[in-house]
């Protein structure tokens, strides 16, 4: 009888021991570690899963709930080996091994990408699709130094079991949430709720994956944003009296968002949460391709080239467009112009850089600028300066970030914005000259915060 218990506990630690956890350190640095777990690695079809972890040195805020902090995700990957893309499935989030939040997607309506180079997706797919042979991966074409670098990283990673390697990751959760948001892609963008906008940053790969699924979810929010900014222009709406910010809800059912949504823009900046956010990065080179006066405002569109690296995602710049007063403001002050920089993804998920003038010296991009400006409502002409992003805008790039919307109807929700902090200067007679040709202030006043979080 004695035997026999031993021989049975002897056989349940196999047994357990086949099952167990073999994390392994794919990447590390300075603020998180990357993990991937070979025991999870699983092929089914065209597509290989496997479970990875993210432990973060510091709390990050979560940007869908910004009561939540975590310092763990743990999320499970797919990898389409053939075609080199990956989509996340599953986000559980831990602040010190409890489960702070939950989300997932069924694999079947995730949107696989392209992971950015040297990302934690890019990492863990290499890793993972390393050991397929190549006769495996369909249409695929792997240079041999590349397949050699591959083969080794997967060597390395696999010698430090315990933590060694490079990559981000966050401490190991001991319980997995019982609930997953399944109606909610935004599983991702709870990933990306650091607002680190820039180098491709390992630590940061997960949230641009997490941000990609999550568009599956604003796929017919941006559509709609799109028809509604088309049709806004049928319905006249104004910055004052029976058409202006307070009833622009009422005009027409499209706009009912300016009213209810809950992040709505712009917004006063007074207290902030300190973050480590990457320096921004992107392309500012490319010039004005043309001018309009749409009656609301004066804008500026630009030629393909201009982009923004956010959360690793890539957004193309499409506009400038400017408000007299400024639309936010900084710990109550408000400035005589602000400009808003429009960015959007592949999906036309929007991003917005704002940048402050005060009134001093004459900004040389402007004076450029103004000297085509329309004075009365305008089609669209082509500008015959040279007038670049990087004209417009500081070069001290650091910034605030929140969550908002559009500022003008249907005050669209789901808008990242990054205010940059230092203004620019503009000179007294610049600034009248917009002035003069919109005919008004453009301003729509502040919006409550409802709990959101600025981070700096």
């Amino acid at each position: 009888m004695h035997k026999n218990v031993i021989v049975y506990l002897f056989l349940l630690f196999i047994s357990n021991a086949a099952v167990a956890n073999t994390w392994v350190t794919l990447h590390q640095d300075s603020n998180a570690k990357l993990l991937l777990d070979k025991q999870s690695i699983l092929q089914k079809d065209q597509l290989t899963r496997a479970w990875v972890k993210v432990e973060y040195k510091t709390p990050q805020v979560n940007i869908d709930s910004a009561d939540k902090a975590y310092n763990l995700s743990k999320l499970l990957w797919y990898f389409d080996c053939g075609a080199q893309k990956t989509a996340t499935s599953q986000v559980f989030q831990y602040m010190d091994d409890e489960a702070v939040y939950s989300a997932a997607i069924d694999i079947k309506g995730a949107e696989f990408i392209v992971p950015v180079p040297e990302s934690d997706l890019d990492i863990a797919m290499r890793f993972v699709c390393a050991g397929r042979k190549p006769a495996e991966i369909k249409q695929t074409v792997i240079a041999k130094p590349e397949l050699a670098k591959m083969k080794a990283d997967k060597k390395i990673a696999q010698k430090t079991e315990t933590a060694d390697k490079p990559v981000e990751a966050k401490p190991e959760a001991k319980a997995e949430p019982s609930k997953t948001d399944q109606a909610k892609p935004a599983a991702v963008k709870a990933e990306t709720t650091k607002v680190e906008a820039t180098k491709v940053d390992t630590s940061k790969v997960e949230k641009a994956n997490a941000e990609n699924t999550k568009t599956e979810a604003s796929k017919n929010e941006t559509t709609k944003d799109k028809n509604s900014k088309t049709d806004a222009h049928e319905v006249h709406w104004t910055y004052e009296g029976k058409e202006g910010p307070e009833n622009w809800a009422k005009l027409k059912p499209d706009f009912a968002t300016c009213d209810s949504g809950r992040n709505q823009s712009p917004i006063n900046i007074d207290e902030t949460i300190d973050a480590p956010l990457k320096p921004l990065k992107g392309i500012q080179k490319v010039a004005i391709r043309e001018i309009l006066n749409n009656g609301h405002t004066i804008q500026a569109n630009f030629k393909q080239g201009n982009m923004l690296l956010l959360d690793n995602v890539g957004y193309q710049m499409k506009q400038v467009h400017f408000h007299a007063p400024s639309e936010n403001t900084i710990h109550g002050q408000s400035f005589p112009l602000e400009a808003h920089f429009v960015h959007a993804d592949s999906k036309g998920n929007l991003a917005v850089i704002g940048v402050m003038f005060k009134e001093g010296k004459a900004n040389p991009g402007l004076e450029k600028l103004w000297q085509q400006i329309p004075k009365e409502e305008s089609a669209p002409f082509p500008l015959k300066v040279k007038v670049s992003a990087s004209d417009l805008m500081p070069d001290n790039r650091d910034y605030f970030r929140f969550s908002g919307s559009l500022t003008t109807p249907p005050c669209s929700e789901g808008v990242r914005w990054i205010l940059l902090k230092t203004p620019i200067t503009a000179s007294k007679s610049q600034i009248e000259v917009f002035e003069a040709a919109v005919k008004h202030h453009n301003n729509r006043p502040v919006q409550p915060l409802n709990g959101r979080v600025v981070v700096e």
